[in-house]
């Protein structure tokens, strides 16, 4: 065989050789993918996976994870992964999830809050009350642990081939979450039964562990009558309440009304941020500054 033949040979082989790869390499990028609900348990299931694993986040980054409508591609793509973990109550979970299971039987579905102690709260509807759960789970370094845990655990499940470096991670993972829950204690020293106005009671968790106080402007998860407004205005004066947390996707007009009324400051809050442990800093800071400076 000449030269040149063999040369063109060799490339064929090499170009096949890099197909066949490639191939190879899709397939394993396909078996690693990791679907979860909202971005927060996208951070906890990367810092404990990997950079193997592909994490896909359900509910988009400015959607709603209560009334959120998955698109009809999202409930097909969710048939490439082997996990799904959500957190448990959120009102599109609550709607879907079902739904879901159905449509990717061969996907695990995991709850990453089973464990917590959840906060209930009781709503009237009507002539008849009903109680929830509050979702707002991950709002604590203390709960993001027992999620990370559950998530640990269902990765190890599904994929034990990786067991010591999900194991690991964890370690790692737990270790930042302890020091963010310090540097948050440190911020609020001292500060503990200080009250603070939400539009939207996303800080339940938050509260209770640290002692605070959660005044909410929402009235039964619809805008506030102007009763309402007035009783919360008197109640923020009485309690000497300085800051009113905003959701970005929420109305502006109740809270500056309130704001206005009672001289308080209007902080922007994106609670469902990728990078969950440091909004919680953040907030743990506006409130460590505005008391030091209204008290």
């Amino acid at each position: 065989m000449k030269r040149h033949d063999l040369l063109f040979v060799s490339l064929v082989v090499c170009l096949l050789a890099g197909t066949l790869l490639s191939c190879t390499r899709k397939a394993k990028d396909e078996s690693k993918t990791i679907t979860v609900t909202i971005a927060p348990l996208a951070f906890l299931t990367e810092k404990i996976a990997g950079d193997d694993y592909r994490i896909e986040t359900f509910v988009p980054n400015g959607s709603s994870p209560e009334t959120y409508e998955p698109a009809p591609q999202q409930l097909v793509r969710l048939s490439n992964s082997r996990i799904y973990f959500y957190v448990g109550h959120l009102g599109f979970e609550q709607t879907w999830l079902e739904r879901m299971e159905k449509n990717a039987p061969q996907t695990s579905f995991v709850c990453a809050s089973e464990g917590i102690k959840y906060i209930t709260s009781t709503h009237q509807h009507g002539d008849h009350a009903h109680e929830g759960v509050d979702p707002h789970v991950w709002t604590t370094p203390a709960n993001l642990k027992v999620m990370a845990r559950n998530i640990a655990a269902g990765l190890s499940k599904t994929y034990p081939e990786d067991h010591e470096v999900f194991a690991r991670n964890l370690k790692a993972l737990e270790d930042s979450l302890d020091a963010t829950d310090r540097e948050i204690r440190q911020l609020l020293s001292g500060k503990e039964k200080r009250s603070f106005l939400i539009y939207h009671p996303t800080l339940s968790y938050f509260a209770r562990e640290y002692g605070l106080e959660q005044l909410v402007i929402e009235e039964d998860g619809k805008s506030p009558s102007p009763a309402h407004l007035q009783q919360l205005i008197r109640t923020c004066r009485e309690k000497n309440a300085h800051t009113v947390f905003l959701q970005k996707e929420f109305d502006r007009r109740n809270a500056e009304v309130i704001a206005r009324e009672t001289q308080t400051q209007i902080v922007e809050i994106n609670p469902l941020d990728y990078e969950c442990t440091r909004e919680l800093i953040q907030i743990a800071k506006t409130l460590s500054h505005e008391t030091e400076s209204n008290h």
